[in-house]
């Protein structure tokens, strides 16, 4: 008794299977990479910067020096996944949180300037730049009020100062 499939293209063939196992363990492959740089960059400062952490970043101490740090390399790079990567390997090797936290949220802002950057590309057809500015504005005013309020928060609090 053989039951008939009604629809073939359901089933994956031998070859397709062994792309899709693939694929999956490529991507497993790529997240254990980003983890092992990561802690990498964390070795690597610690080695280089050995107990003398507290001084190389005595200037980001003001959480408006780190969030003009963050914002700056942010906008340089155009990606703030990596800085924030950047960031946390840092911390692994020893910077404070307290300063990482504003550079964190520089980060944030720092998308806001690589948005309305790519909204400028569609300046040539009215409608578009239209929808896309709007957008664009959106995205950079929830980042600055999101990150003006975590920050007068942690500024009030100072949740951060002993961790």
């Amino acid at each position: 008794m053989v039951e008939k499939i009604e629809n073939a293209s359901e089933i994956l063939k031998p070859s397709e299977r062994v792309k899709t196992v693939l694929s999956w363990l490529g991507v497993i492959a790529l997240v254990y990479i980003l983890i092992f740089a990561a802690g990498l960059i964390g070795t690597g400062f610690k080695t280089i910067a050995g107990e003398q952490t507290q001084q190389l970043f005595e200037f980001a101490k003001n959480p408006f020096a780190g969030l003009l740090v963050g914002t700056l390399c942010t906008a340089l790079i155009q990606s703030s996944s990596t800085i924030t990567s950047i960031i946390v390997g840092l911390v692994a090797g020893g910077l404070p949180v307290a300063i990482a936290v504003p550079m964190i949220m520089g980060a944030n802002i720092g998308t806001t300037i690589t948005n309305t950057l790519v909204s400028l590309g569609h300046v040539k057809n009215r409608q578009e730049f239209q929808r896309a500015f709007a957008a664009a504005t959106i995205h950079d005013f929830f980042n600055l009020i999101s990150v003006v309020i975590f920050l007068l928060l942690e500024l009030a609090t100072h949740y951060n100062a002993d961790a």
